[in-house]
């Protein structure tokens, strides 16, 4: 009986794996990765907007599980995702995210709601900011 009790433990162990990381979306190629301020940089300076970015997590939608911030250094890229929905307490790990910058425009209603007279009357201008869509990621 304590041969067969034993089995069953090292399989049950064989079997959980490692749960150090997770793959959500498609599944991307890590070894390209460069860090956001590196990618970012480029996107910038050439226009090159697909990429493989790495950081750590530093927020995430607590809401869907549909968006994170990676930082890397003093930058800090927002990444959303459509496809998929990533756990909500991984802030603090590592993760790669496969994907394309762009340029999104806020306007300034949209940057006022929610805010006071007083706040809302200092916005004048849309807000022109760099995101990035990721169609894959990896949390480690």
């Amino acid at each position: 009986m304590k041969p067969i009790i034993y089995s069953l433990i090292v399989l049950s162990l064989f079997a959980c794996g490692d749960n150090s990381s997770n793959t959500f979306g498609e599944k991307i190629d890590t070894t390209k990765a460069v860090t956001v301020d590196v990618a970012l940089k480029a996107f910038e300076s050439t226009g090159q907007a697909d990429a493989v970015i790495k950081g750590q997590i530093s927020q995430v939608c607590t809401g869907e599980g549909c968006w994170y911030t990676l930082k890397h250094g003093g930058t800090e890229q927002f990444v959303g995702f459509e496809k998929f929905t990533v756990s909500k307490d991984i802030a603090g790990r590592q993760s790669e995210a496969a994907g394309r910058f762009y340029r999104d425009t806020q306007s300034v209603e949209a940057q006022r709601e929610g805010l006071s007279k007083e706040e809302a009357d200092k916005i004048t201008e849309p807000k022109v900011s760099v995101q990035f869509k990721a169609v894959g990621i990896v949390v480690r």
